[in-house]
């Protein structure tokens, strides 16, 4: 139990080091448009931010939000990536 704990956490860490990384090259890219770069910025923040809400006792842990939040970030780097290759072409 103790490992896997161990793995989940190290996944998460990896998970958000991503998600940052990725959020500094939307910041430093210009080929995407300044409003679409200022809304994805706020998601990726709020993304970042939701499990700290979470631990501070604003949001109550469910189900609901361990299935949904690992879906939205994924779905969040998806986006970001096809609006950096599409900015491209």
């Amino acid at each position: 139990m103790i490992l896997l704990r161990i793995l989940v956490m190290a996944f998460n860490a990896g998970v958000i080091t991503w998600l940052i990384y990725r959020l500094l090259e939307v910041y430093n890219s210009t080929s995407v448009t300044r409003a679409a770069k200022s809304m994805i910025l706020a998601i990726g923040i709020g993304l970042l931010l939701l499990p700290i809400v979470m631990v501070l006792g604003f949001i109550l842990p469910t189900m609901v939000y361990f299935v949904m939040y690992p879906i939205a970030i994924s779905l969040f780097l998806y986006l970001i990536r096809k609006s950096n290759t599409e900015g491209t072409r």
